[in-house]
């Protein structure tokens, strides 16, 4: 990480695939936040605590993210720091990288979004594991049987 002095760097941090402290520190100095409040055990909650101010530059961020996965970072900006779950769906939408269906299925479990939503996103996205994640929306969120096995058999001609 290249943080100057004044807790801020030029360079746009990489989005990662896992959210971890460093790039933390690397998201609010880029942002423009003092980093030195920012302890080992940073969380979510921790950045709509002391970096509200910072929210709506971190969703810009995130939508504009082209590597790590910005669908996972869009769920845990609505259910921790007050971004709006219609901004979340929407990034979930458009990531191209990282476990969208995965984030689908967590708005779906833990944020009100829609069943119908989330299985659009599921059946569209190009990563993660879709099978397993059609499975928990099929135990947890009331997805049909029939549907999981459209899945499972998408994935099955995607593989050969």
């Amino acid at each position: 990480m290249d943080i100057e002095n004044n807790n801020t760097i030029t360079q746009e941090p990489i989005c990662p695939v896992t959210f971890i402290v460093n790039f933390g520190r690397e998201l609010i100095a880029y942002l423009g936040g003092d980093i030195s409040i920012i302890k080992d055990d940073w969380c979510w909650s921790d950045f709509a605590k002391y970096f509200p101010h910072l929210r709506e530059k971190a969703e810009r961020y995130f939508e504009n993210a082209k590597t790590g996965d910005p669908a996972w970072a869009a769920y845990n900006m609505h259910r921790y720091c007050g971004s709006s779950r219609e901004w979340a769906e929407r990034v979930i939408e458009n990531a191209q990288t990282g476990y969208p269906a995965w984030a689908a299925y967590n708005m779906c479990v833990n944020c009100n979004s829609s069943r119908e939503w989330a299985e659009k996103v599921i059946e569209n996205a190009k990563t993660g594991n879709l099978v397993g994640t059609a499975f928990h929306m099929h135990m947890y969120c009331g997805s049909s049987k029939e549907w999981l096995d459209k899945i499972i058999e998408k994935a099955k001609t995607n593989k050969e």
